[in-house]
C-alpha cells in the first residue's frame, strides 16, 4: 500500500483516518469484495470509453445536423453508451468507497487509535470524503441524461 509522505510521516487522527481508509481498500481486495471486483473489471473499458464519449456524442450531433439522421445518430448513440459505462463506474464506486470508510472507522474505534473527539472528526471527514463520490456519480448521471436529451430530444 502506498501512502503519500504527508500521511505516512504524520502521527495524527487525519493521517490515521486516511491510512485506515486505504487499508480498508486492501482488505476489500484481499476478501475479493464484489463491488471492488466489478469496479476493477470496468477500469480498462472506462479508461478507453470515458475520454471519447462526449466527443462521439458531439460529433454525432454535428454530423447529424449536417447530413440528417443516419450515421451521426448512431455515432451519438455510441457516445452515449460509452458515457453510460463511465456513469455505471461512478455508481459502482460508491459502495467501494463507503465500505472502505466504514471499515476504517470500525478499525479506528475498535483499536482505540484515536480519542473520542478525534474519532468524531475522523467520522465526519471520512463520511464527507465518501460523499464526494456520490456527487461525482450524480454529476455523471446528470451529464448522461443531458446528452441523451440532446440526442433523442430532437427526433420526431
Amino acid at each position: 500500500m502506498n501512502l503519500s509522505e504527508s500521511v505516512y510521516l504524520q502521527r495524527n487522527a487525519a493521517s490515521a483516518s486516511v491510512a485506515a481508509h486505504e487499508v480498508g481498500h486492501a482488505v476489500q481486495h484481499a476478501q475479493a469484495y464484489a463491488w471492488l471486483t466489478m469496479r476493477s473489471q470496468l477500469v480498462p473499458v472506462v479508461s478507453v470509453t470515458s475520454g471519447m464519449s462526449q466527443w462521439l456524442v458531439i460529433g454525432g450531433l454535428i454530423l447529424g445536423a449536417a447530413a440528417g439522421v443516419g450515421l451521426g445518430y448512431y455515432v451519438a448513440v455510441a457516445g452515449l453508451a460509452f458515457m453510460g459505462m463511465a456513469t455505471l463506474f461512478s455508481f459502482i464506486t460508491l459502495p467501494v468507497e463507503y465500505d472502505a470508510s466504514n471499515r476504517a472507522l470500525a478499525w479506528l474505534q475498535n483499536k482505540n487509535m484515536v480519542s473520542q473527539e478525534e474519532y468524531a472528526g475522523s467520522e465526519d471527514a471520512l463520511k464527507w470524503a465518501a460523499r464526494t463520490y456520490l456527487v461525482a456519480a450524480i454529476g455523471a448521471l446528470a451529464s448522461l441524461v443531458y446528452w441523451a436529451l440532446q440526442v433523442f430530444g430532437g427526433r420526431d
